[in-house]
């Protein structure tokens, strides 16, 4: 039996990811800074910029990537971990075909969760 490796790329969305392990769909997705670098002229940040995400490999599973995304940054100044579903970790069967290892992506559009997918390819 031989195997193929196919990637396929999704957009970070509430949909597919969690926020410091709580379902994406909780959190109002406006409020995350995914570019970073905004300065702010008021308040207790002022003269501060926001931070851009970064991708950070470790702490979830072998061969996973999450993000750590500034929210509501103005008002509350935190950085949320962001994550892919379980589903898409390494190691897990997604849409029939084994994750061999989930990547945090940059676009010009956003970011992206890449999983490496081990696809059988029959008897050759």
């Amino acid at each position: 039996m031989r195997f193929e490796i196919v990637e396929r790329e999704y957009k970070v969305s509430e949909h597919n990811s969690t926020v410091c392990g709580y379902p994406g769909r909780d959190f109002d997705w406006s409020l995350f800074d995914w570019v970073g670098g905004k300065l702010y002229k008021s308040g207790w940040l002022d003269g501060y910029y926001s931070p851009e995400p970064w991708v950070d490999n470790g702490r979830i599973a072998h061969n996973c990537q999450y993000l750590h995304v500034a929210y509501n940054f103005e008002e509350a100044g935190v950085i949320y971990r962001v994550r892919p579903n379980e589903c898409m970790y390494a190691g897990e069967v997604y849409r029939g075909h084994l994750i061999v290892r989930q990547q945090a992506i940059k676009k010009d559009d956003g970011w992206y969760w890449r999983l490496e997918l081990r696809r059988n390819r029959g008897n050759q």
